[in-house]
């Protein structure tokens, strides 16, 4: 195709196309020329056939070749031109032109890493790339970490950006430069063709853009020769699915569902695609097919369009012109300021200049388009000051007709022209130039008006329609009215002022469309019929909340724009209220005091809870004393009749008590609408802008009442008159809900008295700062209990910076606790702060004041401090809030506290609850503690509570105190009454003049005081007698029992001692008192020799473990594994061909089996699995995917603990307890005579199989067929003393007529465990998912029992590595689950050799000692060097006793364990294992320690590797020193060693040494004398002087080994095909420490297959590091005739089907397993806090925990990656939703 394209190109040589433009340039006809040149030629490159025109086609030679010429043909020669000569080097010499850059500017990628320093950052918009801030000094501050979402730059430079280092170390370097227009730079020549060769570029661009007939092109491009060929395109939107789009195409083409999926990823990333390459009417079938598809009522068609081919080609390249021209004018800071000319400059005619086109014409571009041009506008003028206030300008001019058609758009604010507005308007001196010049803060919030609201009476109505439809994107304008607004002006101007007073007006408009909406009533008789909408009400208050705090702290910087916005809101609300005839009043009497309220009964009256111009009001009120102005200043209001404090109260007081009515129940028949606003109301996110500031509007009015009409107002609002009036009591004919709503609203309203008159944490009420209405709010959380850092910070409100001011404080108030392994950092209140507590802190719900109480109470027990919550002393008022404490001492205060207290003291009284009583008192202790206050510090301010609580003898309030002493009703709160009373008692003595009074008080105080603190001892001290007597009963009658039940408790003993699991778990164990050896004639007794009895956890029932009895068996999990793999990608090619008896040492696939160790019976629980089966058969088939489970492979859960299962191991006894070995100690047989034995047999096996082939004539190409000779034809050919130890070794073992004493239920058992690891299936029919091999079961593939053997040593070996891993000793560390495991499969192992087949078994044997004692080279028996030596001992361990069995023996043999075998295997396997750890060595020095001198085993070591590696004939370039050698070896061979000792010790139940139940000791020297080996292992290769050389190899089969084919080949390829010796534990690929270094590596990451496209989702394998495009449609493959995602697909190469991935932007841990499972798991990066941060919401700082991500590691090594995730998605139901297969 590329050869086809070129040939086509004609006269494209760059000088002669050069000297054409020239020539048309000095004619002035440039722009003729090229757009002739590009009308030949471009329709050439582009879309010329379908291969390149249909986008699902276009190969990557397509791809390459086009780039290719369109850069030769097209761009060179523009460029040869523009420079006058080489472009590399003039671009060069233009970049030496310029001046060192101030700004960076660089335009972040989607995913890109950004910085914002929290203490710097002039708002949050303002970010560093990477590179300027590990340069800059805010690398120290506490700073955000967030990922870019594309379309912003770096703000490095910008000094309005920055309060402080603006500046980077790289970007310094451009200070103090001359300004220097950059076009005077230019050399002439240059700038003179730049301004025509961009001009026409730009021009070019932008027309063929923005072109609207699709069937042909502009005159001046219509090619010479013209085509007749269309195409289909099929453009984006945010509408329809992709399912839709894919099941439109499939209609549409006639194609298949993956090209289909194809098209709608190209069609989702870049905006458009090209469908149908054909003539027009073939396209427009096409077209008029997908939109009939998409088409419904409730969204309109896709967007298809038939397009001529010419057309596409010219749009294509016009993309690539805006991108060049974005490249060459970063070579120069002159020719960028000559496109920015260019792109603003104002045609003559008058028509829009270039910039303004395409901001007007911004949603007719497809996505790519639009990215581009943004690109573009950000390169160049935004990077240039003038061009971005003239850019500035021309957006804000058409900012209303810009939102106004991205309201009629369908695609993302991301790729839309208004993304743009972050740019400008956070700039502070071009958002203020904007709004003198250009009233920008009313065309916004214009704009926002005539989207959402219609004007009618010369009021604003809001659209409700349109603000619950469209709401999504009517946020913007709002948004960017906080970019405006973010930085508050320090000087004002007339202008200014102006401007912004017109905005604030319009903006007190949309607060007065916004105020009584969504207004209720109370719903009576019966409950509301349908839910009313109130979601947008709320969306709209909380996105203009900040705008509305903004804009009152711009009002608080200048007293003149103070006072006329405070008059603004002040007639707003005036006109809401009405005139006086419109508001009714009445009079209310209490107590003798008057007061005329208004008439207004909430619970049957519209009440909204939406207030912002009274809000707004209030939020004004509080900057009044900023400027010496007060409620009552007279310059306050001008002409305006000043507003009354009943004005002020009305409103906030009507939505409080409907909030107190909501608390009480009064309201539950309106639905859960109003309690969602409720609750809204008092969330973080509203409560500052709501709930906070309808109380500050309360104490105003509070302030400016008398307190007693200020009580009445509130009384009458609560509709409690009668309750005051004492009515209800009197009457007697109240019924009960209506007591219970009297009750709970005397509740709230005590509760309200207690907030008006003592919150007053807020600057401007109270005498605090900011910091410390922060700390009271640290406080009260930490009353509730510990919490983490992001807790408390979702528990305060953040400023329009984001910032909560949490760091400030916490320290002073807390202390941080770090955390473990898992959880979180958390903070506890440093005990001085409990004081500060107040049970009915404001901001509590009631669900946080019942916990805070409880914690405190508990608390106060622990410390035996009083239980009493005493109200906590509060600062002093501000001077205009001064008479808010006259509430508390107002005669109709202590009116209504009395009366409380005296309804309690009355027994016949309803109308009191302990919760009543307790405000009462707690705002008694209020009143006390301001009287003590007040005298202290301000003696002249007159505050007489106690005085008027004391008058009136016994009715006093004080009588009523004291007579409540004692009384049980209020046991709960007789501490608080006692603390109140002492108090009480201590205000009277300061303000009481006479001493000998104040004495006889102090007396009476310090004997009440005494009295209640010797009741409280007294009543401890009896309760903890009573706990002592209680403890001395139950440990009595354990007493009593043990010695009743003695025979009981010593089975018991014996039973737990028996266990073998346990002496692994590190259980006390009785040493022998010899060393203990497990292998060989003279190994140790085993220890445990008794059966063990286990309960079914299904029946209940015990069972004794014994080879004749009921099977019990453990739940079991088989999976495939790769953990072990060195040879990370290489995967199971052809399960039918594999060999699992050769096993390669790479392990490159394993089978892993795992168990939670819960016992059941067999039968037990073969019913319940069928149980299983039957319930999932009888499911709806909609609902059996959401099962973590899948039955159908055979997959079931521990009844018990719910442990992820797929079959089960038979658990059997000891081989001991069966038949002790009984092979007497005079059998000899030396290890030469036994291997010269083996030698025969293998010998005589080939000659046997070679003869028989030549007889047959079969394919050289098929496994080897070995079948062994009869023993007596190895034995005659023996000497007659060894030929007599041979024959009776092999014929003991090999001893027929006797039947293993196993119960068929432990036969199918073991049959069934080892077909579930051929298969992982256990019921028929087969199916097709399969694990082990990935086969269909078949019990006669010779191949089943040996992958049972193989996952027993796979398992050993993966505990040996995890052990290694953590550095644990070898014994006593295990699990007793992970030790009950490997002692189940080693029993079951060594057993199955008996009970199969023993021809089979025999030719196993055969196999696996012609690998190990080579004779003559046979096909598919691999050298030693690609065998693993663990798995080849414990085959032969199995197979070895079958070796000599013929047609005539039976399966089920008695296992009797000749030991003499076991020595003589392990000394052959462990020499072989040198070798291989010879061969395989690599020095690459000869180094020895000072202080370390050659030993006789060290020289024996060299001696050994210079003569292997010259028998193999391997160079040795370096030849290790004898201490160098050793050292090595003894680690290289130490795993095998590890691993052998782990399976004798299972087998044979021998004691285990205690050097290894310690950490951090040598291990070598007991593992050998464990095992029976030499010390010295070099004596098994190489006769030392003086060393016994029974066990010694001979040369002449390590000669074998050397010269076997293979060997030459596998060494000649070099060290990294060989595997590595010491075998080191595979591990999780290492992380960077900081977290910024992943996003950084995950933002350079594309899309393998978008065409260099950033991926959206990148995802790093943690096993192999390898990233993935996740989550994506661009990268889904088929598995098994199923679309799966990267991630989904990369597991069943790396990980066997099981992965464990980082999310990179969402800074998470996925987990697969499997195509249908997975969770999400916290990842390892944690902030300084120790939590996590999931999707970079928080954006701390992240650093990888290496305890967390050593955790992980377990996880994945220790194989429990399958059960993590079960466990997750069985305690969230919502993972089951997840497809996980897509990731």
């Amino acid at each position: 195709m590329a050869a086809k394209i070129a040939g086509n190109l004609e006269g494209c040589n760059v000088s002669i196309i050069v000297q054409q433009l020239q020539g048309a340039y000095e004619r002035g006809q440039l722009k003729n020329a090229l757009y002739q040149y590009w009308a030949q030629q471009v329709p050439k490159i582009f879309f010329t056939s379908a291969e390149v025109a249909i986008s699902t086609q276009r190969t990557p030679d397509a791809v390459q070749s086009e780039e290719k010429l369109s850069r030769d043909v097209l761009f060179e020669p523009l460029e040869w031109f523009l420079c006058g000569g080489n472009p590399a080097a003039v671009f060069q010499q233009l970049q030496s032109l310029n001046n060192p850059p101030q700004l960076c500017g660089k335009v972040f990628k989607v995913g890109e890493p950004t910085y914002s320093c929290r203490d710097c950052c002039a708002d949050p918009t303002c970010v560093f790339c990477i590179e300027c801030f590990n340069k800059s000094t805010h690398k120290t501050h506490r700073y955000r970490m967030s990922t870019s979402g594309g379309g912003g730059y770096c703000d490095c430079g910008d000094v309005e950006a920055w309060k402080q280092d603006p500046w980077c170390d790289i970007h310094k370097q451009g200070l103090g430069q001359q300004s220097q227009n950059p076009i005077e730079k230019l050399p002439p020549d240059i700038a003179a063709r730049a301004w025509e060769v961009l001009k026409i570029a730009l021009q070019y661009a932008v027309d063929m853009l923005l072109w609207e007939q699709m069937g042909g092109l502009p005159q001046d491009l219509e090619p010479s020769v013209p085509q007749n060929t269309y195409v289909t395109m099929l453009f984006n939107d945010e509408i329809h699915t992709y399912e839709q789009v894919i099941n439109a195409l499939t209609k549409a083409i006639n194609c298949e569902s993956k090209e289909a999926v194809e098209f709608a990823t190209v069609v989702d990333r870049e905006g458009r695609s090209s469908v149908r390459y054909g003539n027009r009417k073939s396209c427009d079938e096409a077209r008029t097919v997908i939109q009939k598809s998409t088409s419904s009522v409730r969204s309109k068609p896709l967007k298809v369009e038939v397009m001529h081919t010419s057309v596409c080609a010219h749009q294509a390249f016009a993309q690539k012109v805006l991108n060049w021209l974005g490249q060459v004018v970063n070579h120069s800071d002159g020719l960028r300021h000559i496109l920015c000319t260019t792109a603003l400059q104002q045609p003559p005619t008058g028509d829009p200049c270039v910039v303004e086109r395409l901001m007007l014409a911004d949603t007719a571009l497809w996505k790519t388009a639009r990215v581009q041009c943004h690109q573009i506008m950000m390169g160049s003028l935004l990077m240039d000051q003038e061009s971005k206030k003239q850019f500035s300008v021309l957006y804000t001019r058409n900012y209303p007709q810009v939102q106004k058609d991205f309201m009629a758009d369908d695609h993302d604010h991301g790729v839309s022209i208004i993304s743009l507005s972050v740019q400008i308007f956070t700039v502070p001196t071009l958002a203020r130039y904007l709004i003198m010049e250009h009233d920008l803060l009313a065309i916004v919030i214009r704009t926002f008006l005539d989207q959402c609201a219609s004007c009618r009476h010369g009021r604003y109505l809001l659209d409700r329609e349109k603000l619950q439809k469209n709401f999504r994107r009517l946020q913007f304008p709002l948004l960017d009215l906080k970019y405006v607004l973010s930085m508050v002006p320090d000087q004002w101007n007339d202008q200014l002022k102006r401007k912004f007073l017109n905005g604030f007006k319009i903006m007190v408009e949309l607060l007065t469309s916004m105020q009584g909406m969504d207004s209720v009533t109370r719903q009576v008789g019966q409950h509301i019929e349908m839910e009313p909408e109130w979601e947008s009400a709320f969306n709209l208050q909380i996105k203009l909340a900040p705008a509305v705090a903004m804009m009152a702290g711009w009002c608080a910087t200048d007293k003149m724009v103070l006072i006329d916005a405070f008059r603004i809101v002040v007639k707003a609300l005036l006109e809401i209220r009405g005139t006086a005839d419109t508001v009714k009043m009445c009079k209310r009497r209490v107590c003798d005091q008057e007061a005329i309220v208004v008439d207004y009964t909430v619970s049957r009256e519209p009440v909204s809870i939406h207030l912002p111009i009274c809000r707004l009001l209030a939020g004004l009120y509080l900057q009044l004393g900023k400027h010496g102005l007060t409620f009552n200043s007279p310059e306050l209001y001008g002409p305006l009749q000043p507003p009354s404090a009943m004005d002020l109260l009305e409103q906030p007081l009507r939505t409080l008590v409907m909030i107190a009515q909501v608390h009480a129940e009064m309201w539950k028949r309106n639905g859960y609408s109003l309690f969602h606003q409720v609750y809204y109301y008092h969330n973080v996110r509203c409560r500052a802008e709501m709930q906070d500031k309808d109380i500050i509007m309360l104490q105003v009015a509070c302030a400016q009442m008398d307190p007693n009409q200020f009580l009445i107002a509130l009384l009458n609002k609560f509709e409690l008159m009668n309750w005051i009036e004492d009515v209800t009591e009197k009457g007697g004919s109240a019924t009960d809900d209506l007591l219970r709503f009297t009750n709970s609203l005397v509740e709230e309203f005590l509760t309200f008295l207690i907030i008006i008159t003592g919150e007053r944490y807020v600057p401007g009420i109270g005498q605090v700062s900011s910091e410390d209405m922060v700390r009271r709010e640290v406080i009260h959380q930490l009353c509730i209990s510990p919490m983490a850092h992001s807790e408390l910070s979702k528990a305060l409100p953040e400023n329009n910076n984001y910032e909560t001011g949490l760091e400030g404080v916490v320290h002073s108030v807390a202390s941080f606790k770090k955390p473990g392994v898992t959880g979180m950092g958390r903070y506890e209140l440093k005990p001085e702060f409990y004081k500060d507590y107040n049970p009915f802190f404001y901001h509590y719900t009631r669900a946080d004041q019942s916990k805070s109480e409880e914690a405190q109470l508990k608390r106060k027990k622990q410390e035996g401090e009083s239980t009493a919550c005493p109200p906590p002393e509060l600062p002093a008022l501000s001077k205009e809030f001064s008479s808010l404490v006259n509430v508390l001492e107002c005669d109709v205060f202590v009116h209504t506290i009395r009366m409380v207290l005296r309804r309690v003291n009355s027994s016949r009284s309803r109308s009191w609850t302990e919760a009543m009583v307790h405000r009462a008192l707690h705002l008694v202790g209020m009143a006390l503690n301001e009287e003590k206050r007040l005298y202290q510090t301000s003696p002249y301010i007159r505050f007489n509570f106690v005085k008027k609580a004391t008058e009136g003898g016994s009715n006093s309030l004080y009588s009523a105190l004291h007579d409540l002493l004692g009384k049980p009703r209020i046991q709960n709160h007789a501490d608080l009454l006692t603390w109140v009373i002492d108090r009480f008692d201590e205000v009277k003595d300061l303000k009481d003049q006479k001493q000998g009074a104040s004495d006889a008080q102090k007396a009476k105080k310090v004997s009440s005081k005494s009295k209640t603190d010797a009741e409280r001892k007294k009543k401890a001290e009896a309760a903890r007698k009573r706990r002592e007597k209680i403890l001395a009963q139950m440990s009595d009658m354990q007493k009593s029992f043990i010695r009743d039940n003695l025979e009981l408790f010593e089975a018991t003993g014996t039973e737990l001692s028996s266990s073998p699991s346990m002496e692994v778990e590190g259980s006390p164990m009785v040493v022998p008192s010899q060393y203990p050896v497990a292998v060989g004639p003279d190994r140790s007794p085993a220890t445990h020799v008794t059966l063990t009895t286990s309960t079914c956890i299904l029946c209940q029932e015990d069972q004794e473990v014994a080879a004749g009895n009921k099977c019990v068996v453990l739940a079991a999990y088989v999976q495939r594994s790769t953990a072990l793999s060195k040879s990370r990608g290489k995967v199971l090619e052809d399960p039918d061909k594999y060999d699992p008896l050769l096993v390669s040492p790479d392990l490159y696939h394993g089978v892993h089996t795992s168990t939670c160790g819960h016992v059941m019976h067999a039968d037990c629980w073969q019913r319940f699995y069928e149980a299983i089966v039957a319930r999932e058969q009888r499911r709806a088939l909609r609902f059996r995917h959401i099962l973590s489970y899948e039955v159908d492979r055979g997959e079931f859960l521990c009844p018990l603990c719910e442990t992820l299962s797929n079959t089960v191991i038979p658990i059997l006894p000891p081989s001991s307890t069966i038949q002790p070995d009984s092979v007497s100690a005079d059998i000899s047989l030396s290890f030469s005579d036994w291997l010269d034995g083996l030698k025969k047999t293998v010998e005589a096996s080939q000659r046997a199989m070679m003869k028989e082939e030549e007889d047959k004539m079969e394919s050289s190409d098929d496994m080897p067929v070995l079948s062994p000779c009869p023993l007596p034809s190895i034995t005659k050919n023996m000497a007659e003393m060894a030929a007599q130890g041979f024959q009776q070794l092999f014929e003991y073992m090999t001893e027929t007529g006797a039947q293993a004493p196993y119960s068929d239920s432990v036969k199918e058992m073991m049959k069934l465990f080892s077909r579930a690891t051929y298969t992982n299936m256990l019921h028929d029919p087969p199916l097709p998912t399969k694990f082990g091999l990935g086969l269909d079961p078949n019990d006669d593939d010779d191949r089943v029992p040996i992958t049972a053997w193989g996952t027993c040593a796979y398992t050993i070996r993966t505990l040996e590595w995890l052990l290694r891993d953590q550095g644990k000793p070898l014994f006593g560390s295990l699990s007793s689950r992970q030790a009950d495991c490997i002692t189940a499969l080693v029993r079951v192992v060594t057993v199955s050799g008996s009970l199969s087949d023993p021809q089979t078994i025999s030719k196993s044997a055969l196999r696996l000692l012609s690998a190990l004692l080579p004779q003559e080279p046979m096909k598919n028996i691999p050298c030693i060097l690609d065998l693993d030596m663990f798995f080849t001992l414990v085959f032969l361990h199995v197979t070895i006793s079958s070796l000599y069995c013929d047609e005539n023996t039976a399966a089920g043999g008695t296992i009797r364990g000749v030991a003499l075998n076991d020595k003589h295997l392990m000394h052959l396997v462990t020499a072989a294992h040198l070798v291989q750890i010879l061969l395989a060595a690599n020095f690459t020095s000869a180094d020895t320690p000072m202080d370390t001198e050659e030993t006789a085993e060290g020289s024996a070591w060299v001696k050994l590797f210079m003569a292997v590696r010259k028998e193999a004939g391997v160079q040795t370039p370096v030849v290790p020193s004898g201490w160098q050698l050793q050292t090595y070896v003894r680690e290289s061979v130490l795993p095998f060693l590890r691993c052998s000792a782990l399976f004798f010790h299972c087998h044979t139940g021998v004691q285990s040494p205690a050097q290894l139940q310690e950490s951090g000791v040598s291990e070598f020297e007991p593992l050998c004398q464990y095992l029976a080996l030499p010390a010295d292992l070099s004596s098994l290769l190489l006769q030392n002087s003086g060393a016994d050389v029974g066990h010694v190899v001979p040369h002449t089969i390590h000669s074998k080994w050397c010269h076997y084919p293979g060997i030459k080949e596998s060494l000649a390829s070099g060290p990294a095909s060989l595997v590595k010796y010491p075998v080191e534990v595979n591990r999780l690929v290492p992380l960077p420490h900081d977290y910024s270094d992943v996003i950084n590596r995950g933002s350079v990451f594309t899309c393998p297959r978008s065409d260099g496209d950033d991926s959206r989702a990148p995802t790093m394998c943690l096993v192999c590091g390898q990233m993935l495009c996740s989550q994506s449609y661009c990268c889904q493959t088929d598995l098994e005739g199923e679309p799966v995602g990267a991630c989904t697909a990369h597991i069943y190469t790396c990980g066997a089907g099981v992965g464990i991935f980082l999310r990179v932007r969402e800074c998470q841990i996925l987990l697969l397993t499997g195509k249908t499972k997975g969770c999400f798991y916290p990842s390892p990066y944690l902030d300084d806090y120790g939590e996590h941060d999931q999707g970079l919401r928080r954006g701390n700082p992240l650093y990888l925990c290496q305890e967390r991500y050593r955790k992980l590691q377990k996880l994945w090594l220790s194989h429990s990656i399958p059960e993590e995730v079960v466990h997750f998605m069985e305690a969230n139901a919502s993972f089951a939703t997840i497809e996980w297969q897509h990731l």
